[in-house]
């Protein structure tokens, strides 16, 4: 087997020779208190279903394609994509989980070992990288609310967790890629478990969070192109508006405005997962909500925080090790509803952001009670009552990769409640381009 140090010095040698590539993906859907609800097509803004998504809209899979590095500090591109509102809210009991179904914009990993039930759609092609969740309030209709300047909390993350390991069968599967999984031994990074739970992520509600309209980013964090390689670390950012119902008394904290989470030339911007110190992984941005850590610090070294309810929440299939207060729960297993301490936080997250950035790696302080004005509002339109894809339940036992400007969006074909949803292909200029010549790429 090649040693780190040759494959490192591999990929770095190759990388300017290979094809300037674009990978991306997208939400396909997400489901929430049984209700699933299809994400927006990125490509034609005249489907029908943009007018129904409680999912705002991502970059399509060509250039840009992801956030890098140098966007760090942009407090447009790292919120939401820059996008825009979208046109629905989805209902979500606190406590609850949402599910968060992702899908590669090639098709290279589909049904191949170790990637779990797609029900036909396109894996997520990364595996290694960090997996965070963070929220802000809308202070209103999120149909209408610019997240710009919003404060984001944290209320999750899974970073590498050097308790687990990756299943052998997707390890093998990633080594027919041009981003061979690291690290070899014991690690199992968030994206990882991401893919071999049918490309799915859950988060937890935190239970004590009030009622109101509010806005889920979850982040993607592929770290298989170094910076020293001539690449970096490749962020993918939805944004699912959803309306918190059931819900306790508290509210956010001010949090941390998008632009500020990472550094541009920080941690995560220069962290290479082919070195030595790519056997760990140091928790990055803001710590997680005092309210659903229990006021407690994450160590640094491997951060495996991942979607967790308030308090401490036992997942099903891949008990994490976070230090957190929350260790994570795998797709289709039900959350923990007691919720830990509590904060003195005030009314519910603006504009404000808290002070300077703060990826450095567990140094961030929680901003605690300090807010912004205006609570969230309790108004909303009705998610998709389709039933949830077949997929959530499933969890596999066992890239900057292609360019595809043409992504094929379908709809799993879930068996709910003995209704069947057919898939849906879009086809058109699409189709044509799909059929292109896919190249290789790092």
């Amino acid at each position: 087997m090649l040693s780190t140090a040759t494959i490192a010095l591999s990929l770095g040698l190759l990388a300017p020779l290979l094809p300037a590539i674009n990978a991306h993906g997208q939400v396909s859907g997400v489901m929430a208190n049984g209700k699933y609800n299809a994400g927006p097509n990125v490509y034609y803004d005249g489907d029908s279903v943009n007018s129904q998504t409680a999912v705002r809209k991502m970059f399509p899979a060509s250039s840009p394609a992801y956030l890098n590095y140098w966007d760090f500090n942009d407090n447009s591109k790292m919120s939401c994509e820059s996008a825009g509102p979208a046109p629905k809210t989805l209902k979500v009991s606190a406590g609850s989980q949402l599910h968060i179904y992702w899908q590669g914009a090639t098709s290279e990993l589909l049904n191949k070992p170790g990637t779990g039930n797609t029900q036909g759609n396109n894996p997520w092609v990364h595996a290694m990288g960090s997996v965070s969740d963070y929220i802000t309030s809308c202070n209103g209709d999120c149909s209408s609310f610019d997240s710009t300047n919003a404060g984001w909390t944290k209320i999750a993350q899974f970073g590498l967790d050097t308790s687990q390991s990756l299943s052998s069968e997707l390890r093998n599967t990633m080594s027919g890629k041009p981003e061979p999984y690291y690290p070899q031994g014991q690690g199992l990074w968030g994206m990882a478990k991401m893919v071999q739970e049918s490309s799915t992520w859950v988060v937890t509600i935190p239970q004590a969070l009030k009622n109101g309209q509010y806005l889920i980013r979850n982040e993607l964090a592929a770290v298989h192109s170094p910076k020293g390689s001539g690449g970096g670390p490749q962020l993918y950012v939805a944004c699912i508006q959803v309306e918190v119902i059931d819900g306790g008394s508290e509210s956010l904290p001010a949090g941390t405005q998008a632009g500020q989470l990472y550094e541009t030339n920080g941690y995560l911007a220069n962290f290479d997962v082919y070195s030595a110190a790519g056997n760990a992984f140091n928790e990055v941005g803001p710590k997680i909500w005092s309210v659903i850590s229990g006021g407690s610090s994450s160590s640094s070294g491997s951060s495996s925080g991942t979607s967790s309810s308030s308090g401490s929440s036992s997942g099903s299939s891949s008990g994490s090790s976070s230090s957190s207060g929350s260790s994570s729960s795998s797709s289709g297993s039900s959350s923990s509803s007691g919720s830990g301490s509590s904060s003195n936080s005030n009314s519910g997250s603006g504009s404000g952001s808290s002070s300077g950035s703060v990826d450095t790696g567990n140094s961030y302080v929680d901003p605690g009670s300090s807010s912004s004005s205006g609570s969230s509002g309790s108004s909303s339109s009705s998610g998709s009552s389709s039933p949830a894809p077949a997929a959530a339940a499933s969890s596999s036992s066992s890239g900057s990769t292609k360019h595809c400007k043409a992504r094929k969006r379908s709809l799993p074909e879930p068996v709910s409640a003995g209704v069947i949803i057919p898939k849906r292909n879009l086809g058109g200029h699409r189709e044509l381009l799909g059929r292109k010549k896919r190249l290789d790429s790092y």
